[in-house]
């Protein structure tokens, strides 16, 4: 069965991280286009051609990275933030392609630590924005949850990062999303839980706007109710999602992975075939 995969955590400790001190702001240009690539993978669900989809995603972004050149409120950032951004999102579909991601993998990784170095030169100074943080955190989160010594090194900055993300009030959908998934992964002694990834689960969906974004938290806040018993709940969920973008294959598949007894959240953590896809020579922790 073909499941895009949602990048998850699958176990995490502590190695904290410093909090935020000045945000900056994206540029209008890259939000509006962040905005506008949420709405493209939306609609690339209806379709079944994963090279082609991948193709769509580099076109998108040779043109965005094209017109940043003069809309850029700072160029260096907004440019790792579209190479994490179409990185992700065509990861999800090569990870259903090929069985052996290691170097995909360590591309992840490469684009984690460029992210963090931007990160620690300019958090004190002039600032991170809060859409940068979030992307930062999904590229860490996708990176570590192939490998449990990964997840337990990396495991507690996500979390701080998503933090980060959801407390400078833009793009709240997204960040509140992912803190959702941390919350679910994360053992209560490490300040995860059901009750608090709930929180944010209805925080994603209040946040969204679009519809490109409702299709996305009321998919995952299904899976997550799927996840915790509350099955008739979770269908209304897919239902609503599904009325927004009528076709869906993803939909279609998540429905059939539930039909059988399984959880989207539950299929990504046990399919990513952890410390298969890692690469024991590159340290890659």
């Amino acid at each position: 069965m073909k499941i895009i995969k949602q990048c998850v955590l699958l176990m995490l400790v502590a190695v904290c991280s410093g909090s935020a001190f000045a945000a900056q702001t994206m540029s209008s240009f890259t939000m509006q286009k962040y905005r506008d690539f949420t709405e493209c993978r939306a609609q690339a669900s209806k379709t079944i051609d994963s090279n082609a989809i991948i193709e769509s995603y580099s076109k998108f972004e040779e043109e965005v990275l094209a017109g940043l050149q003069g809309q850029a409120v700072d160029l260096d950032q907004e440019k790792l933030f579209w190479e994490s951004c179409v990185r992700l999102a065509k990861f999800e579909y090569i990870f259903n392609i090929k069985t052996d991601i290691k170097q995909e993998r360590l591309l992840m990784k490469d684009q984690m630590v460029r992210n963090e170095n931007y990160i620690s030169a300019h958090k004190k100074t002039d600032g991170v924005a809060p859409l940068f943080y979030m992307i930062t955190a999904d590229t860490t989160s996708c990176y570590m949850s192939f490998s449990v010594a990964s997840a337990m090194f990396h495991g507690m900055r996500v979390k701080t990062l998503y933090e980060n993300a959801a407390s400078g009030g833009t793009d709240m959908w997204a960040a509140n999303l992912g803190l959702a998934q941390w919350m679910f992964y994360a053992p209560g002694v490490l300040g995860g839980g059901n009750k608090k990834a709930e929180k944010h689960f209805l925080a994603a969906i209040e946040a969204s706007q679009t519809d490109a974004e409702k299709f996305y938290t009321y998919t995952y806040y299904a899976q997550f109710l799927f996840e915790i018993g509350k099955e008739d709940e979770c269908s209304a969920y897919m239902e609503k999602a599904a009325a927004l973008y009528p076709g869906s294959n993803y939909i279609a598949q998540i429905k059939k992975l539930n039909n059988s007894g399984t959880g989207l959240f539950t299929y990504n953590r046990t399919h990513s075939g952890v410390d298969k896809n890692t690469d024991p020579e590159a340290k890659d922790l």
